[in-house]
């Protein structure tokens, strides 16, 4: 079992990456949504099915007349992800899975190897405090790897990690020390609570958002 008091004490804020078009709505609405939440709330039929399917690119969505970006899944190798899939998990069933989940990085550092990927179209990053966004959304579960690349890994003889329904645990299953958490999500979507800010890297300035 993880002790939330001293993740909360360890890890003050949750970090979250989006494109730029994104992040005046997320502001308004105060509110993220998954990737398939979005697709549902597009109410687009021709793309349900993306929701089982490795993203290439990035997807333009219009979602209450907004228009709203997913990006790409490139990290995620078609070749590697069978390898490690577990309890008779398909491909689709685990990219579902993830697209069930709003993701955030808990440290700049878990945070910097997501930015280098996207560093060159200028995201937004958000930061949360994560006392008031755990409070707020006592649903999260946490992760300890980066869940969508799926890269070899030498201790486990040139495998990646393991994934399947077990790969996102909620705290009280959380068996590891609080340093391997890599990812703490949320499944459908999360409320924004509590104090938040903006920058452009990170490490930048981060703006208060006052609303």
């Amino acid at each position: 079992m993880m002790d939330l008091e001293q993740f909360i004490e360890k890890t003050p804020y949750l970090y979250h990456l989006t494109s730029q078009g994104n992040a005046s709505n997320i502001i308004a609405r105060r509110r993220l949504f998954s990737a398939n939440q979005l697709i549902m709330l597009s109410g687009d039929d021709t793309i349900q099915n993306v929701k089982r399917e490795k993203r290439q690119n990035h997807l333009q969505l219009i979602v209450d007349g907004v228009a709203i970006s997913l990006r790409d899944q490139q990290p995620i190798s078609p070749v590697a992800l069978p390898k490690c899939l577990t309890d008779g998990w398909e491909i689709g069933d685990f990219l579902y899975h993830l697209n069930e989940r709003v993701f955030m990085w808990p440290t700049l550092k878990r945070l910097w190897s997501h930015f280098g990927r996207y560093e060159n179209e200028r995201p937004v990053i958000f930061r949360f405090a994560t006392r008031e966004m755990l409070t707020a959304n006592p649903h999260a579960k946490y992760c300890r790897l980066n869940s969508g690349a799926t890269r070899a890994n030498s201790h486990l003889g040139g495998k990646p990690p393991e994934r399947g329904p077990n790969t996102f645990q909620t705290a009280a299953d959380f068996n590891l020390p609080i340093s391997q958490v890599a990812e703490v999500t949320f499944e459908g979507e999360c409320t924004i609570s509590g104090p938040f800010s903006v920058s452009d890297r990170p490490d930048g300035v981060f703006h208060a958002i006052v609303v």
